[in-house]
């Protein structure tokens, strides 16, 4: 039988996850995932919200030494707090405009110290801006959104494929089952139940470079998007299925320990 083990939110685009008990999805987005993103000052004013590219942002994609950030965001006191090896370097309300400078500014400092960073040699790119209003996910990797699913069993398939651990951070997954299958999730058609709640599977996720960024290191250690299409078959490297309610405008919840049905 197939169970909820893991749940994370993503509070800001690309940095380290929050690890959950429960999450709750409202118009089919997990609340608090994706609702912050700090984004290059060329891109945009700093109220325009509209989806744009992971690469108008500082993301693991350009910058994999953000994976050494620790991220925590309180919903009801809107403080979000930054921490590098334990240490608390940065923290302010996303309520107040001073705050939101002061983290921008923090951030900053800290891309443009890693070697491997989308800061210097481009002037254009600073000040970084905060953008969103921490209750709206606007800043998912498709203008979708939805709630990302996978199977452990898939995960030790790609391990066995590449020889090595894998870390599951790398797909920036919400939710993860067992009880399945290697890759039987791939394979899933219209709806499945996660507890008391049932969803519509909407697409297989298709992975990017991302995932080559390290979640312990911050470095660019292994070619996962190869080790996937060798181990589970598909033509583009993919992990995970990307799920929303079964009905637009529904609230739901998933918690660890629910029971996953499919069909």
């Amino acid at each position: 039988m197939s169970k909820v083990v893991e749940l994370y939110r993503y509070p800001v685009k690309s940095f380290t996850p929050e690890r959950r008990s429960e999450l709750s999805v409202v118009d089919g987005r997990v609340t608090g995932d994706r609702v912050l993103a700090f984004r290059f000052a060329d891109k945009g004013s700093v109220d325009d919200w509209k989806w744009q590219t992971k690469h108008n942002f500082v993301a693991l994609v350009n910058t994999p030494g953000m994976a050494l950030l620790e991220l925590g965001f309180d919903d009801v006191s809107r403080v979000l707090s930054l921490r590098f090896q334990g240490e608390l370097f940065a923290e302010g309300s996303i309520n107040t405009e001073e705050d939101r400078i002061d983290l921008c500014e923090a951030v900053g400092e800290y891309v443009t110290s890693l070697d491997d960073n989308p800061l210097v040699g481009h002037p254009e790119r600073v000040p970084l801006k905060l953008v969103g209003d921490g209750k709206q996910g606007l800043f998912h990797d498709t203008s979708a959104g939805g709630v990302t699913v996978h199977g452990a069993e898939s995960l030790k398939s790609l391990e066995s494929q590449v020889g090595a651990p894998v870390d599951g951070r790398r797909f920036r997954t919400n939710v993860v089952i067992d009880g399945v299958e290697a890759w039987e999730e791939l394979g899933w058609t219209g709806r499945i139940s996660i507890g008391d709640h049932e969803y519509r599977v909407v697409n297989p996720v298709t992975r990017c470079l991302t995932t080559r960024a390290n979640p312990v290191s911050g470095e660019r250690d292994m070619q996962v998007m190869d080790g996937l299409v060798d181990a589970n078959g598909v033509e583009a490297p993919t992990f995970a299925v990307r799920l929303e309610p079964s009905r637009r405008g529904l609230t739901t919840s998933i918690s660890l320990g629910d029971l996953v049905v499919v069909g």
